[in-house]
C-alpha cells in the first residue's frame, strides 16, 4: 500500500456513494500526470493541509508510480483502489 492526500469531505462522499472509489492514474483527462502519492503515510501526512486526510492506495510504489516533475511525490500510473485509514490516528 502507498498513500495519498484527499479533500476529506469529498473523499468521505466518494466512499459513501461508490463504496470502493479509485484514485485516478495517469491519462484520462488531457495530460493528467496521475494522482500524487507517497511511499509512506508519514510522508503523505507532511503534505496534508487542514480539511484534508491521508488515504491508502492499493498500488505498488515500484511498479505503479513514477517520479513527479512537480514535487517530491510520485504520480500514480493506473487507477487504483482507495482505502480509508484508521480515523483515530493523529495527524
Amino acid at each position: 500500500m502507498i498513500y495519498t492526500v484527499g479533500h476529506e469531505e469529498s473523499y468521505t462522499r466518494y466512499f459513501e456513494e461508490q463504496g470502493r472509489p479509485l484514485k485516478l492514474g495517469k491519462g484520462g483527462e488531457e495530460n493528467y500526470p496521475g494522482g500524487a502519492v507517497w511511499k509512506t503515510e508519514i510522508a503523505a501526512r507532511n503534505h496534508c493541509p487542514d480539511g484534508y486526510q491521508v488515504y491508502g492506495v492499493m498500488a505498488d510504489w515500484e511498479t505503479d508510480t513514477e517520479p513527479s516533475q512537480d514535487g517530491d511525490w510520485h504520480n500514480l500510473l493506473f487507477n487504483s483502489e482507495l482505502v480509508q485509514l484508521d480515523t483515530l490516528q493523529v495527524k
